[in-house]
């Protein structure tokens, strides 16, 4: 019983002190609203063995909104939903590509990729005051992704709905296999400043921690990342 008052009471002086961090603490709003409209520069680090593919990155466009819980004046929990459109294409090749951010229209081109889904990332932001009325924003946290849809323009049969990649019949079981999963999670980051008036400019990172790969396979693997650059209105 001790132990729990001594943690309620070292939590009470924590909070107390982190709020006493900005006298201005009191008169901010507990919560903000906010929306986004961004592009974004999309890909996969992908290689899958057999048949030979690989995934080279396209540009698409995404719109959302965000909520800050605010802690401090400085500090907040940024909480954002954004529907995104991601292009994309596949190609051929006999080996390993690596990691592949900037490109121009391979030879070995198999098919374009087009998905749309919805990102939502935890942000932990930072604001730091600039010599303006505005001020810097840092961001780090996780983000989950999920594929609501997915379809080669052009080439129907090569990539199915909800299914990244035609699908294949597995040797062993003869189950039909499809070679990515619909979602993945791992880490991003942002930057940008935001003016006065609410307006932002923003840019972010997000890298994929889960491999897609839908099988076990010590060759094959497929890491998404995306690039964002937008703007931003804060309430």
């Amino acid at each position: 019983m001790k132990k729990i008052l001594l943690l309620l009471f070292t939590s009470t002086l924590f909070l107390t002190a982190l709020r006493a961090q900005d006298a201005d603490s009191l008169r901010i709003k507990p919560v903000s609203l906010g929306v986004l409209l961004q592009a974004n520069y999309a890909g996969e680090d992908m290689y899958i063995a057999e048949p030979g593919l690989s995934a080279y990155p396209g540009f698409g466009v995404e719109i959302g909104g965000f909520i800050d819980y605010h802690m401090t004046r400085q500090l907040a929990i940024e909480v954002q939903a954004i529907l995104c459109l991601q292009n994309g294409s596949y190609v051929s090749t006999d080996k390993d590509l690596g990691f592949v951010f900037w490109h121009k229209r391979p030879i070995n081109y198999l098919a374009d990729m087009r998905l749309w889904g919805m990102d939502i990332p935890i942000f932990l932001t930072w604001t730091i005051p600039s010599s303006g009325t505005g001020h810097f924003r840092l961001g780090a946290g996780f983000f989950t992704h999920i594929t609501f849809n997915a379809w080669s323009p052009g080439d129907k049969d090569f990539v199915t709905p909800y299914n990244r990649v035609i699908p294949t019949t597995d040797s062993s079981s003869k189950k039909t296999r499809y070679w990515l999963h619909d979602s993945h999670a791992g880490l991003g980051l942002q930057a940008g400043y935001e003016f006065g008036c609410g307006l932002q400019l923003n840019l972010g990172f997000k890298a994929s921690v889960i491999d897609i790969i839908n099988y076990e396979s010590k060759t094959d693997y497929a890491h998404p990342y995306k690039v964002t650059l937008g703007v931003g209105w804060h309430f």
